[in-house]
């Protein structure tokens, strides 16, 4: 699951696991956000009718800017091209419910590509353009696609599936790299001589799926997320209101480095062309290209992951460049530390605070958010949303400060994963509720904090340690730039929890028990780094940032093995 959180020191008090229970009503701390002002399809039949509705009022306006090559893509330019690419699809028989993948970095014919496939009633599946082999294999045998719209960059690797996956007709070259007879230029879709009108047909807004994203695959194979059309359009109807988009005294101008094939990035840029936003697009992060982009562009708000708020906040590069433009950050996807949104505050003023968010790929992206609330806390619940906290053992909801599973229900719950029951039905119960797998409490004024993943939790002698919050207090440290922790077996103890660390660069002087004492002088016994400290040059990561934590954990157990 893809999760976006932040980190508030946890109270020695507190404990995870079975709480008394003092209420009478078990629904009394069920939260709602409340209703939408505006009708959420807006009259329209399909999600594709939507985006053509509002990219025809949109007209000449830009949407979107390479930042490399400072070439521009209007809305109605995105319309007109879309139209041409769906009646190509059409000409190749793709239809409604035909399953049709982009694999590519972010570019300005992403949308295009999308979009022409909601035309034609298609299912839209971003894929990683850096996947393995081994990991493109799965997600090709598990979706299926008819169609792949590659760039070059993905295009040697999907290429040797050709013979193996029989369900993909052909491969479209978005960059026009090879003329094959399994491969098809991008330009013969785009540039066809004849204007079309394309008029999608109507679709049953709450059962059919317009997009299928990919899971994290943190916890074992990546699965697809099925989002119904309801789902998305509910997306854009609460980013039309968004209090974080509309507070702004300035026009607002997104920076498009978050990949699209992630839901995070994909509804970023769909929220572009359906509610006249202008957004420049990056295709890889550079830290020249990601600063140089917000100075020359003047981007105004920034969405970013965990990895890009910590470079902001530590950087020395930041110092070359003026930012005065950046109005806002958005973080999510991943955890945040505290202590890093308050280096940044500092560091940028003009920001006054980090706007995190909490929410996976499941609940179509956030359902939680934070505006101008205290630094630790994802914020109050969005609205159309009812959100609770339960005993992971019995079920029964939680009062404030009370530590339990982070549970969500209404319109932005996916349909489930395709082709997988038993896990849909292992993540969204009888009542609709979807168990997020993740920890988390609320205040008495209903501000939501996240503790950890519920896998994640390190089991040391009957205590549950958060590695999220060891991980904030090693990157408060200024000579860490980057930290990961993990539970490692051990026969006395159940998991020793150990730290991954990556240091500044020319730092040299800090040792293993430099950061042993840095976590004990600040948290309890049991969160103490006995399991060891590695430093390393990166840290595993997810596209969105998120830590893969089962690779560290193997890396400890081949490193115990060699030594046997």
């Amino acid at each position: 699951m893809l999760v976006t959180v932040a980190l508030l020191h946890l109270p020695s008090q507190f404990h995870l696991g079975n709480q008394k229970q003092e209420m009478s009503d078990n629904d009394k701390y069920i939260f709602y956000g409340g209703r939408l002002k505006s009708n959420i399809h807006c009259g329209c039949s399909s999600l594709a009718a939507l985006i053509i509705q509002r990219l025809k009022e949109h007209g000449n306006d830009v949407a979107f800017i390479d930042a490399v090559s400072g070439r521009t893509l209007t809305y109605k330019e995105i319309l007109y091209a879309s139209m041409k690419v769906a009646s190509r699809l059409k000409h190749y028989g793709l239809g409604r419910g035909s399953i049709i993948s982009i694999m590519s970095e972010n570019r300005l014919e992403y949308s295009i590509v999308a979009f022409a496939s909601f035309f034609v009633g298609g299912i839209v599946i971003p894929l990683n353009p850096t996947y393995t082999k081994t990991e493109l294999k799965h997600v090709l045998n598990l979706t299926n696609p008819q169609i792949v719209f590659a760039s070059s960059r993905a295009f040697s690797t999907l290429k040797s599936f050709m013979s193996e996956n029989q369900s993909i007709k052909f491969i479209v070259s978005i960059d026009d790299v090879d003329n094959e007879s399994n491969v098809k230029s991008f330009g013969e879709f785009v540039n066809c001589d004849k204007d079309v009108n394309i008029i999608p047909d109507p679709v049953i807004l709450k059962n059919d799926v317009a997009i299928m994203v990919l899971s994290s695959g943190t916890t074992g194979l990546p699965k697809a997320v099925q989002l119904t059309h309801f789902n998305v359009m509910t997306v854009v109807a609460y980013m039309r209101e968004d209090p974080r988009y509309n507070e702004l005294s300035v026009p607002i101008r997104l920076l498009g480095l978050l990949p699209f094939y992630h839901v995070y990035g994909f509804m970023l840029m769909l929220n572009v062309c359906c509610n006249r936003y202008s957004m420049v697009v990056l295709p890889r992060f550079e830290p020249d290209l990601f600063l140089r982009s917000i100075q020359d562009y003047k981007v105004t708000m920034a969405n970013l992951v965990p990895p890009l708020v910590v470079f902001l906040a530590k950087h020395p590069f930041v110092e070359r460049y003026d930012l005065s433009s950046l109005q806002a950050v958005l973080c999510g996807a991943a955890p945040l530390s505290m202590d890093i949104e308050l280096q940044v505050v500092r560091r940028l003023p003009q920001i006054q605070n980090i706007r995190v968010g909490y929410g996976m790929s499941e609940a179509s992206l956030g359902v939680i958010s934070k505006i101008n609330g205290k630094p630790g806390t994802v914020g109050r619940v969005h609205k159309t949303t009812w959100v609770k906290v339960v005993d992971t053992d019995t079920g029964k909801t939680l009062g404030p400060y009370q530590i339990g599973e982070i549970c969500i229900k209404g319109p932005l719950v996916m349909k489930g994963y395709y082709k997988n029951e038993q896990a849909t039905q292992e993540t969204i119960d009888a009542e609709g509720w979807l168990h997020s797998g993740d920890t988390g409490y609320f205040d008495d004024e209903e501000d939501f904090f996240i503790v950890d993943r519920i896998k994640d939790l390190i089991k040391y002698k009957g205590f549950q340690v958060a590695p999220a919050e060891v991980e904030d207090v090693l990157l408060s440290h200024p000579k860490i730039r980057d930290a990961a922790v993990v539970g490692i077996p051990d026969e006395n103890s159940g998991e020793l929890p150990a730290a991954f660390v990556v240091l500044q660069d020319g730092v040299q002087e800090l040792s293993a028990t430099d950061v042993q004492r840095i976590v004990a002088s600040k948290l309890s016994a049991q969160k103490h780094i006995r399991g060891g400290v590695y430093f390393v040059k990166e840290i595993p990561k997810t596209g969105s940032g998120k830590i893969l934590r089962r690779e560290l954990k193997d890396r400890i157990m081949r490193r115990e093995k060699s030594k046997l």
